[in-house]
């Protein structure tokens, strides 16, 4: 099978595009560029009573304006954190009105940044006051365990206010019902749940094999596959260099049978450049934060951003 040029973070084509216009391809681009590519696959998982009131003919809108905006009312750190991506997207309904969904993916177990219900009722009080609208809002989390309260409640001299909100949580679904289904999201959710717990490289590599195998069994379309087969490979980020070749023939050998999209060597090298750069940039900002506060050494900065001494005392410079 001939190679395919594949769609590179948000739908954008690598052909034509240097590295500094792909700088911006980091954990939001990826998981937009997924939400966008499935947005009713994803809204039929989490939300089905809104899913069947949608009109699934007319492509939802992203606000990414309207989200600026919200995000300049909150907390610098909150909008800083690496392990966050947030949407605001409006959906049309059957009856001719729409509806503002907004999304908060926190996908990675150790993830700080505050309290979640506090965070989900921030965007709901900021909407509303900005766009008199009121949102939707979906959290999607890794554990059942610290963030899974689904609601913001508080009282202050017989004042109350309680804020309920929709949870998927990756733990609470099942890995036999993700794993043979026929909804594209369903993979994806499945590849974020071996993310987390692949601790070693051995079992990264073979949940890719897993992955790209029930990738290869679907019938979806060559774009879906191909979007999809960059967010499983993106997500389950396999750095060993002999497993990353044991994989790289592996998903060769299927893609000569004609069952899954190929991805250029060049793209795929071109891409693994710009993650680099991005995780770079994030630590980058966060030392330069810790460096502000003044509570911290230069090693314990490094410690904490994942940024090389010898990159900290330049910052400090």
């Amino acid at each position: 099978m001939a190679a395919k040029k594949t769609a590179v973070a948000l739908n954008a084509k690598v052909k034509g595009k240097s590295s500094d216009d792909l700088k911006g391809m980091n954990y939001d681009s990826f998981w937009k560029s997924l939400i966008e590519r499935f947005f009713y696959s994803l809204l039929k998982r989490a939300l089905p009573e809104l899913y069947e009131k949608a009109d699934t003919k007319v492509k939802p809108r992203f606000l990414d304006k309207e989200l600026r905006s919200i995000l300049k009312t909150g907390k610098r750190k909150n909008r800083k954190n690496p392990h966050y991506a947030d949407f605001v997207v409006e959906v049309p309904l059957k009856n001719g009105d729409n509806t503002w969904i907004v999304f908060h993916i926190e996908i990675q177990q150790d993830s700080g940044g505050g309290n979640l219900a506090e965070r989900m009722f921030h965007y709901q009080v900021i909407i509303y006051s900005l766009y008199r609208k009121n949102p939707v809002a979906l959290a999607i989390i890794p554990s059942g365990q610290r963030r899974n309260q689904r609601y913001y409640y508080h009282s202050h001299f017989g004042t109350e206010i309680s804020y309920r909100y929709n949870n998927l949580v990756l733990s609470n679904l099942d890995d036999k019902e993700l794993k043979t289904s026929d909804n594209p999201i369903d993979l994806a959710l499945y590849a974020a749940k071996c993310a987390l717990k692949a601790k070693r490289e051995i079992q990264k590599y073979k949940y890719l094999r897993t992955l790209i195998e029930l990738l290869a069994e679907r019938g979806w379309s060559d774009e879906d596959k191909d979007d999809l087969l960059l967010f499983l490979e993106w997500i389950i980020d396999l750095q060993d260099e002999n497993l990353e070749e044991q994989y790289t023939e592996y998903r060769d050998q299927l893609n000569e049978e004609g069952k899954i999209v190929y991805i250029r060597p060049g793209e795929r090298e071109e891409i693994k450049e710009i993650k680099q750069e991005a995780e770079e940039k994030k630590a980058k900002e966060i030392a330069r934060e810790l460096l502000i506060l003044g509570d911290y050494t230069p090693e314990k900065i490094s410690e904490i951003s994942r940024l090389p001494i010898e990159r900290v005392l330049a910052l400090m410079n």
